[in-house]
């Protein structure tokens, strides 16, 4: 059993991680018979060279080199078949609630009509969708940081909406809200507002702690402490390069009690103390 993304590295050597998704550069020149994959987000995978054989309970999937596959969470058993002594694909997986904040932006696109119960399905791939794929290869080349990823994902995340015969991916999209736990209103409201402690975002859920906590997770794919501390740290690092704030007065202001934790922190998810970044981008501190 292979577990992904928590084991990318296990598979390539090509592998780019981050909060909200991993990007992976996978290639081999043997054809692996069946092994068993366990998605633990959701995954889209790009086929460079070569095609891919899954196996569901439902059904068996080819796909072809340029074709697209999209996973969600679960177990597949899944073979890689070499064409020309080679295969080559791009993985990227990710966190639910980067999926939730591009849903509620782009709303007004998920107008279908269609309903899916399928956990598997090929999407239409086309040429502005390959060149978006393979867009991602440089990024294995030269350090590239989460923001630039943030936005080449929603770059492709766009293009699947607008993209023809697309009607599986929408219905999806639309199931995954239906299926939450907290209402649509609920969720919406997190993405727009600033909070500082999961209990404000239990009061406005007339949920108690415990609960709220459980079904946010289960809606989000991250319990609510990890995603508004990666807000919080989103508009630090905002903070850090746009204004002429301090470190504690930036702290303060996003949430954080402890300076000293949020330098550990910080450090921790960006490779550099908050004076550091904050030195090497902004413009008060350039000299």
């Amino acid at each position: 059993m292979i577990y992904l993304p928590n084991e990318l590295s296990k598979i390539s050597k090509n592998v780019i991680s981050s909060n909200y998704l991993n990007l992976c550069l996978y290639e081999t020149r043997k054809n692996d018979d069946y092994y068993e994959v366990l998605f633990d987000d959701y995954a889209l995978v790009f086929i460079n060279d070569g095609y891919k054989m899954i196996h569901t309970k439902k059904q068996d999937f080819t796909i072809n080199k340029n074709e697209i596959l999209f996973f969600t969470k679960g177990s597949y058993l899944i073979k890689d078949c070499v064409e020309n002594n080679y295969y080559n694909s791009i993985i990227i997986c990710f966190k639910e609630s980067i999926l939730i904040e591009l849903i509620y932006k782009y709303k007004a696109l998920l107008n279908s009509n269609f309903t899916t119960d399928e956990h598997i399905f090929k999407l239409n791939s086309n040429e502005l969708l390959s060149s978006i794929f393979t867009s991602f290869l440089p990024c294995f080349s030269y350090k590239t940081n989460e923001d630039i990823l943030k936005l080449k994902f929603e770059e492709l995340f766009l293009a699947l909406l607008y993209s023809k015969n697309n009607h599986s991916f929408l219905s999806f999209l639309k199931t995954i809200i239906t299926n939450f736990k907290l209402s649509l209103y609920q969720i919406f409201s997190y993405c727009e507002q600033d909070f500082q402690s999961v209990n404000d975002m239990a009061k406005i859920s007339n949920m108690s702690l415990t609960t709220f906590s459980k079904n946010f997770k289960q809606s989000f794919g991250i319990s609510p402490k990890e995603w508004l501390d990666n807000k919080k740290f989103e508009k630090a690092k905002f903070l850090l390069e746009f204004s002429n704030k301090n470190i504690t007065e930036i702290c303060l202001e996003v949430g954080f009690n402890s300076p000293a934790w949020f330098i550990s922190r910080y450090k921790k998810r960006y490779n550099k103390t908050p004076k550091q970044f904050q030195k090497s981008k902004n413009l008060y501190f350039l000299h």
